[in-house]
């Protein structure tokens, strides 16, 4: 079941998993300013744990985790969850098999790193259009 929210940033949270602490806090200094509320996560065990306390409307996940690789993690919160969260996978490995495997597991979008900031801003407005306005 798809939720219908308002065009506004502010009604929208976003889960920043990455083990890269530079590239955490450099995408929430993107998002919080333009009004998401974010969460960061450093591996795949402490974003699960952040989605069974928060109401998420997106993920950015690294692929290479330190302990579960992204698309596990993001395997492990749609089970949680038990509803569909678009997902943007960040990832240095931008092979071939690894855009199949982000395709199979229904996610939105992969953006290389380094990230640029338009191109994870626009993703970012895009899948949660797609997701959850009317129209």
């Amino acid at each position: 079941m798809m939720t219908f929210l308002k065009q506004d940033k502010g009604s929208y949270s976003i889960l920043i998993t990455d083990d890269d602490e530079n590239c955490r806090y450099s995408l929430k200094n993107i998002f919080e300013p333009e009004g998401y509320v974010t969460y960061l996560a450093s591996c795949g065990r402490e974003a699960v744990e952040i989605a069974k306390q928060k109401f998420l409307h997106l993920l950015i996940l690294d692929i290479h985790l330190p302990d579960f690789s992204g698309l596990d993690t993001f395997a492990f919160i749609k089970e949680e969850k038990k509803m569909i969260i678009p997902c943007i996978f960040v990832s240095a490995d931008t092979s071939k098999e690894l855009k199949m495997d982000a395709i199979e597991a229904n996610a939105y979008t992969l953006i290389s790193k380094p990230i640029n900031k338009d191109m994870i801003k626009y993703a970012v407005e895009q899948s949660i259009e797609r997701y959850y306005w009317k129209g």
